[in-house]
């Protein structure tokens, strides 16, 4: 690091939030049969199920190619592969099913990551996170975090539905670093689960990359090569400060 750290930014999903997708898609699932039988749909749930699988894959093409893909391209895809047409209220219905989960059913913070990030603001560090969003949205994502009482805690916010990009483009790295008021890469940390994003996209920038491992043991990707590997790798965020040279 060529001099004193400033800011460290934080993926999401995995990194400070643990991604229950396949619960979440089975909550999706009931909610939608029950407002399409509420329309007269009778649908079996197989078909449904399956109809979110595709549509995930091809949010995981358009992710890769740097394209949007959110849950409205979802609900057409899907009612189209179930032969619907609902109503529009009903079609505002199946989006919200699928972008805001009921708060019980928010996912749980990572190990100790509310204590690395209250160790990190009393060291006067500037946080943030860079987030590629999915299918919920980065005001659902929000609220999760306020939900676990470590939203006050971010200083800014580089999520790719506002900003309009995926990593590892650096763009959504370059609006994190103005946001936060950081001149100089070298003096900022980007802690991810994913090489391909978070390692190659801080890399790529001259921040020093940190992938957390406590979730989601991403494997070496052989067509990334070097610049995939993390300048750290960690496990429990209670080991990031000290890592950071903030211990």
């Amino acid at each position: 690091m060529a001099g004193p750290l400033q800011a460290v930014t934080f993926d999401f999903w995995n990194t400070l939030v643990r991604d229950d997708s396949g619960a979440a898609r089975g909550r999706r699932v009931d909610a939608w049969m029950g407002l399409l039988e509420g329309e007269g749909a009778a649908l079996e749930r197989e078909a449904i199920n399956a109809a979110f699988a595709e549509s995930f894959e091809i949010f995981q093409r358009h992710w890769k190619d740097n394209l949007a893909y959110d849950a409205v391209d979802a609900v057409n895809f899907v009612l189209g592969r179930l032969a619907l047409d609902p109503p529009s209220t009903l079609r505002d219905e199946l989006v919200a099913a699928l972008t805001d989960p009921r708060p019980e059913h928010d996912p749980a913070l990572t190990d100790n990551v509310a204590a690395c990030l209250a160790r990190l603001k009393e060291r006067g560090v500037r946080i943030g996170i860079i987030c590629d969003v999915g299918l919920t949205p980065s005001r659902t994502l929000r609220r999760f975090l306020d939900g676990h009482g470590v939203l006050g805690h971010f200083d800014h916010w580089s999520f790719s539905d506002e900003v309009g990009t995926f990593k590892p483009d650096p763009v959504i790295f370059r609006h994190a670093m103005a946001g936060l008021g950081v001149d100089d890469p070298a003096t900022m940390a980007h802690i991810g689960d994913l090489r391909r994003t978070d390692v190659l996209g801080s890399n790529a920038m001259g921040m020093t990359s940190v992938r957390y491992a406590g979730v989601f043991d991403d494997e070496a990707d052989p067509l990334l090569g070097i610049a995939g590997e993390a300048d750290h790798t960690i496990a429990d965020h209670a080991d990031l400060p000290e890592v950071l040279g903030l211990a």
